[in-house]
């Protein structure tokens, strides 16, 4: 049911941005351990990427990050703990986004909760193995200049 609805929402979302062509903001973060980065996928998006989502008005980037990986790993990252690693820009999805990634690296895999509505999946990938999967644009992009 939780997914149904989560699809029929970005459905809306899209139609919506198909009109009115937006400017987005998002922060995500790429959790590192042992040259492996966390990936997860939403219920409603082919695509996988890293935690995160919308910067909310008021919320600084940092902010918005930490408050989206409590929200869907519950996981509680202090903002002042990640460092900045890129901010990318595409047109996707109708919209033109911005997307500020964050990283933090952990000496031990955290325990991860999906609640199996918004994130049905979540799993520590290579960048090699995350590149052969159906990435976001920036993460892909994130991905691929990290390794130079």
């Amino acid at each position: 049911m939780w997914t149904g609805f989560y699809r029929l929402l970005f459905a809306l979302a899209r139609a919506w941005w198909f009109v009115r062509r937006p400017r987005t903001e998002g922060a995500v973060v790429a959790f590192w351990c042992d040259g492996r980065v966390l990936l997860v996928k939403s219920s409603y998006r082919p695509h996988y990427g890293l935690p995160g989502g919308f910067v909310r008005r008021g919320e600084t980037h940092a902010q918005a990050a930490s408050r989206e990986v409590a929200e869907e790993l519950h996981l509680q990252i202090p903002p002042t703990d990640l460092t900045f690693a890129s901010r990318e820009s595409t047109v996707f999805e109708y919209r033109h986004d911005t997307t500020t990634i964050w990283e933090i690296t952990v000496d031990a895999p955290p325990a991860i909760q999906v609640d199996g509505r918004e994130i049905i999946f979540a799993a520590w990938k290579t960048p090699a193995e995350a590149r052969a999967l159906l990435l976001l644009p920036p993460v892909a992009s994130y991905l691929d200049r990290r390794d130079l």
